[in-house]
């Protein structure tokens, strides 16, 4: 069996385990899906991360451009090149023979001792030899003559016209040893990127595809579980934006200015989120309150254990006392005695109202700021009808408006009609989803591209980061 070797892509082999070490690897994709992104990567962090020296032979790109092109998304190839760890080779196509070019490549390979090799592209390789025999021949002399004999793996880049779906003249995909297929796809009206390995010798895959973003270079994103998390410093609130309050999420900051004052927010959140993924976009929000000497209701909360409970609560490092004159928690009869904690309490689903009324004046009055509210539209909505909801939902928008607070509102849309009365209310409206095995975000209002979702644990309370899918 082939051994796989890590090619240092970001999250790539997380999910894909590596490539076929001295192996023809065929990358394939429509214009402008990453194929060039991706090679440079692999040789790029072959050269940093192992010290493995590589080739990247161009039929269409200049030296100038390429190097320019990399160097905005931090790869500095010219100080590689100094350094002996690569070499960029440009080859015109209108050469005196096949064999000539073929030559050429693998002598400038040998010289600079190439144990990573990237052809690019394929396509126009294929164009200037005379029949598919050829073609087939160097392939295999690639891949007996060279590539084996000084185990180099080759990445050959295969371009797919818009519209077509099938690879090149075959021969390639023949003989590959892998075969990796770029592709953007559209869901919800927006733009997803998605690496697929239909096609891989000598590992076993658990996924054949994944996500990924160009977003500051070529990175793949996997799953990763939920860690256990200890406490490891006092949260320590991201920089306050000029208007309004902070999302808790560095990238949605940056991207929308935050939340502005007396908005509602609305989540729509789908069954496959699991509660402690969604920790960090809501919980951050109201430590962000606290942390500041502002009060926070939540009503209710579900999906969580007493201990689970006091374990979240004690990440962010805020005292007792804290909690006691700053936050309130509604949640069933049964937790709250099990908590018993003064700033627990227990959810009555007869009287949501009043309670969040008379709850809401009790902290204003302590701490002098109107609480940040963070609703369960779905648990509220089951204790009572639907229109008494809405009715709920709408005094408490207005509410908010008036006294410029902040209010989430979250749903796994139990009820169809309710989620969508209650989005067309909200100022601000996003979806929480899983893509191949990945959560992600995105703003219906205001829109947003696709935001991959991945949680930072450096400072002990989770943090939720950002990227677009771009």
């Amino acid at each position: 069996m082939r051994m796989l070797s890590p090619t240092g892509i970001p999250g790539f082999d997380d999910v894909f385990k590596g490539l076929p070490k001295a192996g023809l690897v065929i990358l394939a994709g429509g214009p402008g899906v990453g194929k060039t992104i991706f090679s440079a990567s692999y040789l790029y962090h072959g050269a940093t991360r192992y010290q493995e020296p590589g080739l990247y032979v161009s039929l269409a790109e200049s030296r100038e451009e390429f190097y320019e092109n990399m160097t905005v998304l931090g790869m500095d190839f010219e100080r590689l090149e100094t350094y002996g760890l690569f070499s960029f080779m440009e080859l015109p196509t209108l050469m005196e023979s096949s064999g000539m070019m073929f030559s050429r490549i693998m002598e400038e390979a040998e010289k600079v001792g190439a144990k990573r090799l990237v052809i690019d592209s394929m396509t126009a390789l294929a164009q200037s030899v005379k029949s598919t025999e050829e073609l087939r021949t160097f392939l295999h002399t690639l891949l007996l003559n060279f590539v084996k004999k000084v185990s180099c793996t080759a990445i050959l880049i295969e371009e797919i016209p818009r519209g077509i779906e099938t690879l090149g003249r075959g021969v390639e995909e023949f003989v590959a040893s892998a075969v990796i297929e770029l592709e953007q796809q559209i869901h919800n009206e927006r733009s997803i990127r998605v690496i697929k390995i239909p096609k891989l010798r000598g590992g076993r895959l658990e996924r054949k595809q994944a996500l990924f973003t160009l977003d500051r270079g070529f990175k793949v994103f996997s799953y990763k579980p939920v860690r256990e998390l200890k406490p490891v410093e006092r949260y320590r609130p991201l920089p306050q934006p000029a208007k309004g309050f902070s999302t808790g999420m560095a990238y949605l900051n940056e991207l929308l200015g935050g939340y502005p004052e007396g908005a509602t927010i609305f989540f729509e959140m789908n069954p496959d989120i699991e509660h402690r993924e969604a920790v960090p976009i809501f919980a951050n929000v109201l430590a962000d309150f606290i942390h500041k000497g502002k009060p926070a209701i939540i009503m209710p909360l579900t999906g969580f254990t007493s201990d689970e409970l006091k374990t979240i609560l004690k990440l962010y490092g805020f005292s007792e006392d804290e909690y006691a004159s700053l936050l309130r928690i509604f949640v069933n009869k049964e937790l709250a005695q099990e908590c018993k904690l003064p700033y627990v309490l227990s959810f009555d689903p007869d009287n949501v109202a009043e309670s969040i009324g008379i709850t809401e004046e009790e902290l204003r009055k302590e701490s002098g700021y109107f609480p940040v509210k963070l609703i369960n539209l779905d648990q509220i909505a089951l204790a009572q009808e639907p229109s008494e909801t809405l009715h709920l939902i709408n005094h408490e928008i207005g509410k908010t408006k008036a006294c410029g607070g902040l209010l989430v509102i979250v749903s796994r849309r139990l009820f169809e009609q309710l989620a969508e009365d209650v989005g067309s209310l909200a100022d601000m409206h996003f979806k929480i989803e899983r893509l191949l095995n990945v959560p992600v975000i995105y703003g219906l209002k205001p829109p947003t591209p696709i935001l991959a979702m991945e949680i930072d644990y450096s400072k002990g309370y989770p943090q939720a980061v950002l990227t677009p899918i771009i």
